[in-house]
């Protein structure tokens, strides 16, 4: 049935995704660095938030913010796209050339996506926002900037959580956008209606690879459940501890990013040669790519 097939190929791109990682793992550089930024951001704003005192200066310093962090994660999954167009052209994967191109040719046109993205994750944030506990400020240290950066000291709530389900689902929309921009040079808003055909057309492998990268995220957490009871019991734990916490999330963050991107982004490459031949039958009717094979698809 179509709906099996589609979960299949959906498991299929997103197993791919995980073992490309283990013989590239260059891949992961751009977005590591790009989770430092992030890290930045979010610390900054947890102990120097400034009292702007007008609500409209207060969403607009929001608001300029998400699309620092919007357009600086698109360019690094941009660059990381590009490493894989290098790679499915036949080339030696060149992390310089793939920046090169990255901020180059690609720029101008990430930066409409970034503020249409900036746009729904403002929205988010303000949901959470009226549908949260204020939480009290804390002077910096390594145990809050862990507990801040891995969500520790965030209550637990179902709407926090559904609010955060459909962030990434928007994220995930943004990153099937991207390849378009990297490998079809499309332009921003050409590259939003290229990824909304590609779901509509292919919605259970869409779907299948969003619940496989938020499960993946899940299971990559979980060592960090031991702390979370510790520190909940009041246990002090020494400074080395939430320095690896720090690290250990930042190592998740990169991971999710990572696969989020390279599932679709595989996804799209299958649609990409299916239509080369012929786009006719199931997306499984021809043979998924492969990165590491001899076959260029697009070249």
């Amino acid at each position: 049935m179509p709906l099996f097939a589609g979960i299949s190929e959906g498991w299929k791109v997103f197993k791919d995704s995980m073992t490309f990682i283990f013989r590239k793992p260059v891949f992961l550089v751009p977005i590591f660095f790009c989770w430092i930024i992030v890290a930045f951001i979010t610390l900054y704003n947890r102990y120097y938030f400034p009292n702007l005192g007008s609500f409209w200066l207060l969403i607009l310093y929001i608001y300029l913010q998400i699309i620092i962090l919007a357009f600086v994660i698109s360019m690094s999954n941009i660059v990381m796209l590009e490493l894989v167009q290098q790679m499915e052209s036949g080339k030696e994967a060149s992390l310089s050339e793939a920046m090169k191109e990255a901020f180059g040719f690609d720029l101008i046109r990430v930066i409409p996506v970034a503020l249409i993205w900036g746009i729904l994750w403002l929205i988010i944030v303000i949901l959470k926002a009226l549908t949260s506990k204020a939480r009290s400020k804390s002077e910096p240290s390594v145990k809050d900037a862990a507990m801040t950066l891995t969500g520790m000291n965030t209550p637990f709530s179902f709407i926090r959580l559904g609010l955060n389900m459909i962030e990434k689902l928007i994220r995930m929309v943004v990153f099937m956008a991207l390849p378009a921009i990297a490998w079809e040079n499309k332009s921003g808003f050409a590259s939003f209606k290229r990824s909304f055909q590609i779901i509509k057309k292919h919605p259970a492998q869409f779907l299948t690879a969003y619940s496989l990268t938020l499960a993946a995220a899940g299971v990559m957490a979980l060592p960090l459940i031991p702390i979370y009871i510790l520190n909940e019991l009041e246990i002090a734990l020494p400074t080395e501890v939430w320095l690896g916490v720090i690290i250990y999330a930042g190592i998740i963050w990169t991971l999710e990013i990572y696969l989020e991107q390279m599932s679709v982004g595989l996804l799209y490459l299958w649609q990409m040669k299916w239509e080369k031949q012929g786009g006719k039958g199931e997306l499984s009717s021809v043979e998924r790519p492969d990165l590491f094979d001899k076959v260029y698809e697009l070249k």
